[in-house]
């Protein structure tokens, strides 16, 4: 009859109806080299035809493993994250094929986010997280290294070390980026930079600096703004600040594509042509927004 449930079973009747030992039909379902290939198809065929699936919260019981990675992320509601959404979607999809869980939470400041990560610790409600935006210092890294749990960042912190993490290439980017504007004989360069609390906006401040020193140019201070939060307000106001100095820069460098966007808003308010009274470039394009305008920028896809 069409949409009648199949009647489930457990690893018990399971084994029985093959004539094996549970441990034998938990092993071959576990993927465990020393059961046969011949046997392991047999177990999986009439698990198949049985709707068998495992008790995953006697699993985890036995094991005293909860087999849950949480995402815990401050968020701003003034502040659209496109790179959260492509970053949760490829971690889906990297544990679609497992038994692992995936547990997500937001909060609006740092103290509540590590609030969340001492109650998910102390419960054994996650024994695995990965996270990103990382500090300079960063509180995440240190609790989870103090209580010996598993952890993968995106980004480093320069305060810790000998933990797994996955990064950009942050030095180079800048000095990409730099060079094409040295090219076409900019001297005076700016960047408006999220701010060096995060570690990655600290990289790009070294790096900008670094290549401005290494090419005989002044570091004048004003050319560097930075703000908290990534956004195309935030964008038009640091472009502002830079186009009304009595020596304004000839190009920016923007580190995120929102201030990307504020910038070249500015700029067009002002009867500036890009490429022509001034020049500007950048990083990123998640809404695809400056990929249409035919601008320069760094991409770090995320797959």
């Amino acid at each position: 009859m069409i949409g009648e449930k199949k009647r489930k079973i457990n690893i018990t009747d399971l084994a029985k109806k093959l004539n094996l030992s549970v441990s034998s039909v938990s092993r071959a379902l576990n993927g465990h080299k020393n059961i046969s290939e011949k046997t392991k198809a047999k177990i999986l065929k009439l698990a198949k035809k049985y709707n068998y699936s495992p008790d995953l919260s006697a699993k985890r019981l036995a094991s005293k493993k909860s087999d849950t990675i949480a995402f815990i992320a401050t968020i701003s509601p003034y502040a659209p994250d496109y790179v959260l959404l492509e970053f949760l979607a490829g971690i889906t999809l990297g544990i679609k094929d497992s038994s692992t869980e995936l547990l997500i939470k937001f909060s609006l400041n740092e103290k509540e986010e590590i609030n969340y990560y001492q109650d998910l610790i102390n419960s054994n409600q996650a024994d695995k997280f990965i996270f990103y935006r990382t500090k300079q210092k960063d509180l995440r890294i240190e609790l989870l290294q103090k209580n010996k749990i598993n952890f993968l960042s995106w980004g480093r912190s320069k305060s810790y070390k000998d933990y797994a993490w996955i990064d950009m290439d942050n030095h180079k980017s800048i000095d990409l980026l730099m060079s094409r504007l040295l090219i076409f004989g900019h001297k005076k360069i700016a960047l408006i930079n999220v701010h060096q609390s995060f570690n990655y906006g600290y990289q790009r401040k070294q790096a900008y600096e670094k290549m401005l020193k290494k090419n005989n140019m002044i570091v004048n201070k004003d050319y560097y703004q930075e703000s908290l939060t990534a956004t195309a307000a935030n964008g038009i106001s640091l472009t502002k600040f830079l186009l009304d100095l009595k020596d304004p820069p000839t190009a920016i460098i923007c580190s995120q594509d929102k201030f990307f966007i504020g910038c070249l808003q500015e700029c067009r308010n002002r009867n500036l042509v890009i490429g022509s009274n001034i020049s500007v470039v950048g990083y990123n394009d998640y809404d695809n927004y400056l990929s249409s305008q035919n601008l320069t920028f760094i991409s770090h896809p995320l797959s």
